[in-house]
């Protein structure tokens, strides 16, 4: 399914030049942001935040993208360069949450718990996210399974691999303390964790389950990777 293969996608990392024998010395200096991006950004948090308060004061299907526009202070025409529709507004929304969400979600792990709670910890504080709106959440995984704009989905593979590189640093931990084998593959489990959570949560916000039985079920899925002794059969 091309959601999965988007959402559980991991990038190569560039290979390094070979070193030289000239040494070079440059003073770094940080990148001046101009007035023109200044403008562009704090447009795009406008809509970011007025797309979320409307989207939660009003419903998704009682929002419009003029009323959205006009919370912003710009007009519809601005509002198209950029989000192309309604559904594109919820994934701005979207990206931009999660992009706090996880750093947040992550620094609050009690980096002392065995794995599979610093595992399930780290999901849990996702599945509270969505489960604030859930109305909301079920429109979200729908345009994520089937996205309309090619132009997110860079955005989307930037989410899932911060989210797998914090499952990768858990695992470090658990090789750490030899809760698991010092040769796995840890990108590889950490991908296939997201996989799991992803593929459960589409069963929860698509209506087919109760939350109750899918995060039983993702515990129980979780624990048979990371820790299946304490797996319940």
């Amino acid at each position: 399914v091309e959601a999965v293969a988007l959402m559980t996608s991991t990038r190569k990392s560039p290979r390094r030049p070979a070193a030289t024998t000239t040494t070079v010395t440059t003073t770094a200096t940080a990148p001046v942001e101009g007035k023109r991006d200044r403008n562009k950004r704090e447009k795009r948090d406008r809509i970011v935040a007025s797309a979320r308060r409307l989207f939660r004061e009003n419903g998704y299907a009682g929002t419009t993208p003029q009323q959205i526009a006009a919370a912003s202070g710009i007009a519809g025409g601005t509002l198209f360069l950029y989000a192309k529709s309604k559904e594109d507004l919820l994934l701005l929304v979207f990206t931009a949450e999660m992009q706090e969400l996880i750093e947040r979600s992550y620094d609050g792990i009690d980096v002392s718990a065995p794995l599979l709670e610093q595992v399930l910890a780290l999901f849990r504080r996702f599945i509270a996210y969505h489960a604030r709106d859930v109305e909301l959440a079920h429109q979200l995984i729908r345009e994520i399974t089937f996205l309309r704009n090619p132009d997110r989905r860079s955005a989307l593979r930037d989410i899932t691999d911060a989210i797998t590189q914090k499952l990768t640093y858990i695992l470090e931990r658990g090789v750490a303390r030899q809760e698991l084998h010092p040769e796995t593959d840890l990108p590889l489990l950490a991908s296939c964790l997201f996989s799991i959570y992803y593929q459960q949560l589409q069963t929860w916000l698509s209506g087919f389950v109760t939350r109750r039985r899918f995060e039983r079920t993702l515990s129980s899925m979780v624990a048979f990777v990371v820790d299946p002794n304490r797996c319940d059969r």
